[in-house]
């Protein structure tokens, strides 16, 4: 058995005395927790949710493919050659099911958590690793308590490394993710403000996130950026070994084993920059955009080195990944470029973002913004909406906004100089303004929380087909 399936599933619940309706023997490939994105081959969570319930849908689930369900009531009706799993708790349960597969493969894990560039960091990775060990990894946000489990379901008995994502929005979300996938070794990326509506201050977000790199064995390895100071100040609290990686600016603090300097963007084509480590340097050409990526592609690297591969083939591999990233280029109206990057947005990210749109100004073109929100910030909302705006003001030769949060954007904006700012009440009257104004070598960035649902206007500022 490479793979898992309904027979390893059954038997990995019935052990822990769960209701166990048994179909026959068949693949599991993947795992869904949406009846309408399942494919044959899955297995469903019925998950409870704030809006709705997922037991109410696990017979469409079934219907569209699954072969297999956890849920918490079973379905009506008769599903001949279906495996149903009736649990008390759907959630623990498939966290369960997932941690007895992990362990059955015996893959390494590597867990990555962050407050922005968890997907991106994860994807480069899983793509630097895939060159040296047979590699598995989570798919897009799949890094949460039910995410996460539902990832570890299309593990396979060959792969030899899991490179899984760990995201967190409450307390101890983190340490649970851990006690499922039992990561061998753990990155934290950086600690910002996204999540401080729930989890009330910035010192509970770090304590969350580096819960990860407490978690580790004494044998496993934490990969942290020490550019954070929050993670800096942690290291010495920590039991496992450390991979420390920084631009180190400040010299007053120890170097870090991975230093990054001279960073050189080109454009949507990635960015070049030099790693040392000791007396050993090497130039690292990675395919990601803009400088605020330079954590994912050295952590990457780090990772690579806790599991045994060398210093400049780590380096070498990053600049041979083939990895997409969050940002993509689509042909827009008139000549324009639009730069899609509307998956998330951080005070960080946001930042990072707007720092590459200021470098493909040209002579005689545009750089222009259209942001949403950032949500979850709480009181720190007003404050780091206004500091974005004046970080627009220094990149952006224009800046079209939307809602509450985008006028206050505006108004810093304006406030430091940015005459070609406008502001809308909502998101498609400002869609419908910029595609109005588009020409000829404007490089367009599209920004927000995916609250903002910005997929939505991306077609009134895409060409023509």
């Amino acid at each position: 058995m490479t793979t898992l399936t309904t027979a390893f599933a059954a038997s990995a619940m019935r052990e822990r005395g769960y209701t166990v309706i048994e179909g026959p023997a068949t693949p599991i490939t993947g795992g869904a927790a949406d009846s309408r994105n399942v494919l044959p081959g899955d297995l469903f969570t019925a998950f409870p949710g704030e809006n709705t319930d997922g037991n109410l849908y696990v017979a469409p689930a079934l219907a569209n493919g699954a072969v297999a369900a956890v849920c918490e009531r079973a379905p009506e009706g008769e599903w001949p050659g279906k495996t149903i799993i009736v649990a008390p708790d759907a959630t623990r349960a498939v966290g369960e099911l997932a941690h007895a597969w992990r362990r059955h493969c015996r893959a390494r894990v590597v867990g990555i958590t962050g407050t922005v560039g968890k997907t991106t960091a994860k994807e480069m990775t899983a793509a630097v690793l895939s060159r040296h060990f047979r590699t598995h990894r989570s798919t897009g946000n799949f890094n949460s308590r039910e995410g996460l489990p539902l990832a570890l379901l299309s593990l396979t008995m060959e792969h030899d490394v899991s490179v899984l994502e760990m995201g967190m929005d409450s307390k101890g979300e983190i340490v649970q993710l851990c006690e499922i996938a039992e990561p061998e070794v753990g990155v934290v990326l950086n600690i910002g403000l996204t999540h401080v509506e729930k989890l009330g201050s910035i010192e509970a977000i770090a304590n969350e996130k580096l819960s990860l790199a407490r978690w580790l064995p004494e044998s496993g390895t934490a990969v942290l950026n020490v550019d954070d100071p929050r993670i800096a100040s942690a290291i010495d609290g920590l039991a496992c070994r450390t991979v420390t990686f920084g631009r180190w600016l400040d010299h007053s603090q120890p170097r870090p084993l991975l230093a990054w300097s001279d960073y050189h963007g080109e454009g949507l084509a990635g960015g070049r920059f030099f790693v040392s480590s000791g007396a050993k340097q090497a130039r690292v050409d990675s395919p990601l955009p803009g400088e605020h990526t330079v954590p994912a592609a050295i952590s990457a690297m780090a990772v690579a080195m806790a599991l045994g591969v060398s210093f400049f083939d780590a380096a070498n591999s990053v600049g041979r990944a083939e990895v997409e990233g969050r940002a993509r280029a689509l042909p827009g109206k008139n000549g324009a470029t639009i730069i899609d990057d509307r998956y998330n947005a951080s005070p960080a990210s946001m930042a990072g973002a707007l720092a590459m749109l200021g470098a493909q100004r040209t002579s005689g073109a545009r750089t222009i913004a259209f942001l949403g929100k950032m949500a979850e910030l709480g009181e720190h909302a007003e404050a780091e909406h206004r500091r974005i705006g004046e970080v627009a003001a220094a990149n952006c030769t224009a800046l079209v906004t939307f809602g509450d949060l985008g006028r206050i954007v505006a108004d810093a904006a304006k406030a430091a100089g940015l005459a070609g700012t406008r502001w809308f009440p909502a998101k498609e009257e400002a869609a419908a303004y910029l595609a109005g104004q588009l020409r000829e070598g404007d490089a367009v960035l599209v920004k927000g929380s995916r609250s903002e649902a910005l997929e939505t206007i991306i077609p009134l500022l895409e060409a023509a087909p």
